[in-house]
């Protein structure tokens, strides 16, 4: 899932929504895992669709069709230093995002399968929530 602590930001800045999502998808783009179109596909899904990947309070699983942009599959997660608003009353703000990038929907349901192997674990959430490094994080999926 994420086999390598550039998948991982910490601490980061957002003012709002839209730099959260570019905050979380960076690393796919950069890396090769997805066209930058697939973070306009995240944005413009949200604006037509309201934010769909919020998941829990807090924690966010954005992600685009495959089609949108997606190359390769990828998980990546970001936490945000200051929570934001999204617009879901039950899941905002926002501090964590996992965000996935999936080539074809069977391959999208198995990393969620993963995925919520780390949310549904308040203690590895509590950790990364406090970690200050990337390689911290990564160390963290890893011993879970």
């Amino acid at each position: 899932m994420i086999d390598d602590a550039k998948w991982i930001q910490t601490n980061q800045l957002a003012d709002n929504w839209q730099e959260a999502l570019t905050i979380a998808c960076e690393p796919l783009i950069t890396h090769g895992a997805a066209e930058p179109r697939y973070l306009q596909g995240i944005i413009d899904n949200t604006k037509s669709w309201g934010p769909y990947y919020l998941i829990a309070p807090g924690i966010a699983m954005p992600h685009a069709r495959p089609e949108q942009g997606a190359i390769y599959n990828q998980v990546t997660l970001a936490t945000l230093r200051h929570p934001v608003v999204f617009g879901h009353e039950d899941c905002d703000p926002v501090w964590l995002l996992i965000s996935v990038c999936a080539t074809h929907s069977d391959d999208h349901i198995r990393l969620i399968q993963h995925i919520t192997q780390i949310i549904d674990n308040p203690i590895l959430l509590d950790e990364i929530r406090l970690a200050k490094t990337a390689n911290e994080v990564f160390m963290l999926l890893n011993a879970h």
